[in-house]
């Protein structure tokens, strides 16, 4: 998991913004459809795997994000 935020924050325009697997960040002010992208392309590279924009938006938490990517391995 620590692996996956320091990945996903890697990924923002911020990369000194504060994650914690609770981080709503669907709801956060930096989330915009170019992050979202930017988000689907990092899991695509490290995780070998397709997630569609909107799922990736719907998930309430990183940490939900995460147990999504490990259970569609």
């Amino acid at each position: 998991m620590e692996k996956f935020i320091e990945s996903f924050r890697n990924q923002l325009e911020d990369i000194n913004i504060e994650l914690s697997p609770e981080f709503d960040y669907a709801g956060s002010d930096f989330w915009d459809s170019l992050t979202a992208v930017t988000i689907q392309m990092m899991v695509e590279d490290e995780y070998n795997l397709k997630v569609e924009i909107e799922k990736i938006s719907s998930f309430k938490s990183i940490e939900e994000f995460y147990q999504f990517i490990q259970d569609s391995k």
